[in-house]
């Protein structure tokens, strides 16, 4: 049988399939939540033919909708209207497929369980006996998932439990606000609080560091204007309420840089904590999401888990599908409970 996987998050939607074909399309679900039917249709013509969809989603929180418990059951309505007579599975946070019917009569367990599936495909490709952690960095949030024996055993199961303990950090590569980030920054050698306003985004930062390449699409950015470094400048700017020419690129490198270690420093905060929270400390690392790189480098400047060995699943899936990886994760759970 071939699965599809898809993963409806808040911002974009993530398909893959046992074919190893992936695909990430940008979908600002709380201003199109209408159009989500239409576009998952869309978006799965290009795995037809297949059997059976496994789904997963975040998308619940965008604040379309009244509460989360709406969310659920709108997206999955609109997955089963878009599957026509293909059967739907959703997975939850008990290690589980279920119906439909079942995903909306237990809302806490379907609720944001993208990182569950994720994690309990890649723990089964840790080292036997022993403990690991899942480092998860995309484009709006950072999971940091401990692991042990081959299943993931995180302290907190919801998104607000994995708030406190450390295992969800609200910060990704790029749609992250900088006014989320810091409140003051040395710019020019001189400390100035930034506007407590959406002009730029860690995209931005990382376009100026040459870690994201530059593209000329719009997608994600602040102002709707290109991704490339020149726009990136000239939003950057606008956080310290200057234009960019009136620094050179140098500088604007330097604070993006300055940003991008604030970025990291909070990432390495809570990563501490999942760390004291553990009852061993990991013996493997796995690096995942399209902003890997970011939590790349936190883990860098650890000590206990610099020399740790480590997969990098951009490197072992390729780009497309690691980028789509939750959704691939989904893809090869449910051909186990197949075979």
């Amino acid at each position: 049988m071939i699965v599809v996987g898809l993963d409806v998050g808040g911002a974009n939607l993530k398909l893959a399939d046992s074919r190893r074909q992936a695909a990430s399309i940008p979908f600002p679900l709380w201003q199109q939540e209408e159009q989500l039917a239409a576009v998952v249709f869309r978006e799965l013509q290009r795995f037809s033919p297949f059997d059976v969809i496994a789904l997963t989603m975040t998308g619940e929180l965008a604040d379309c909708y009244q509460s989360k418990l709406e969310g659920i059951s709108r997206i999955i309505d609109a997955v089963v209207q878009a599957a026509g007579d293909i059967p739907v599975w959703v997975w939850q946070t008990s290690g589980e497929f279920v119906p439909p019917e079942v995903a909306w009569e237990f809302p806490r367990l379907t609720a944001a369980a993208n990182w569950h599936a994720l994690a309990s495909w890649v723990a089964r490709c840790t080292l036997p006996d022993s403990t690991a952690l899942l480092m998860d960095c995309g484009s709006t949030t950072t999971d940091i998932i401990p692991m042990s024996h081959g299943v993931p055993c995180p302290r907190g199961w919801t998104d607000f439990e994995r708030l406190a303990s450390g295992e969800l950090i609200y910060t990704g590569g790029e749609r992250t606000p900088l006014c989320a980030v810091v409140s003051r920054v040395s710019c020019a050698g001189v400390s100035v609080p930034v506007a407590a306003e959406l002009f730029a985004t860690m995209l931005d930062v990382y376009l100026l560091t040459d870690q994201i390449a530059e593209r000329q699409d719009c997608s994600g950015t602040a102002d709707g204007r290109t991704a490339d470094k020149l726009h990136a400048a000239r939003r950057l700017a606008r956080m310290v309420c200057r234009d960019a020419g009136e620094l050179d690129a140098g500088d604007w490198r330097l604070l993006a840089q300055q940003l991008a270690q604030a970025q990291q420093a909070k990432i390495r905060e809570a990563l501490h904590q999942v760390l004291d929270n553990m009852q061993a400390p990991p013996r493997q690392l796995i690096y995942s999401g399209s902003s890997a790189f970011v939590v790349s480098e936190v883990v860098a400047s650890v000590p206990c888990l610099a020399d740790l060995p480590a997969i990098r699943l951009r490197e072992s899936l390729g780009e497309d599908i690691a980028s789509a990886a939750c959704a691939y994760a989904l893809v090869q759970l449910a051909q186990e409970r197949l075979s």
